[in-house]
């Protein structure tokens, strides 16, 4: 008989925490983000990071099945629908008092989540965006 090694084989991705580290500006420009909604200079470059941070963070949650960080997403994501309706009636990006923290309590969740992760997480999450986007986008084109 043959022996097999019992090694489970992973992908050698760094941990989300050593990315973080080596890239602080995901963080930093998500933060920024919800200070420039805070103080009414914010574009629709802003929303979009924010849009990108809680789709990505729902999309591992539940992979993980995580379902405290899933309840933070749906309030996220309640705060960016009513900010685009706004939008969409105004033409100005601005947020309410509650819209405000619960986009906080979403940037600082995904940032802890994120940082407890690993990379391959983070990685899978990122393709099911980009592939999630693509569809969407081919959808309304045709």
């Amino acid at each position: 008989m043959r022996k097999h090694c019992k090694r489970t084989v992973r992908r050698q991705v760094a941990p989300t925490l050593v990315a973080y580290l080596l890239n602080p500006e995901v963080s930093t420009q998500e933060r920024l983000s919800v200070v420039a909604i805070r103080s009414g200079y914010a574009t629709t470059a802003h929303f979009d990071v924010l849009a990108d941070c809680r789709d990505m963070l729902a999309l591992a949650a539940a992979e993980k099945n995580d379902s405290q960080t899933m309840t933070i997403c749906e309030l996220g994501f309640i705060a960016l629908q009513n900010i685009k309706e706004r939008y969409l009636e105004r033409q100005r990006i601005g947020a309410s008092g509650d819209e405000l923290q619960a986009l906080q309590a979403l940037v600082d969740i995904s940032e802890d989540f994120w940082k407890r992760q690993s990379g391959a997480l983070f990685i899978d999450a990122e393709a099911a965006l980009g592939k999630a986007r693509a569809e969407y986008r081919e959808r309304k084109a045709a």
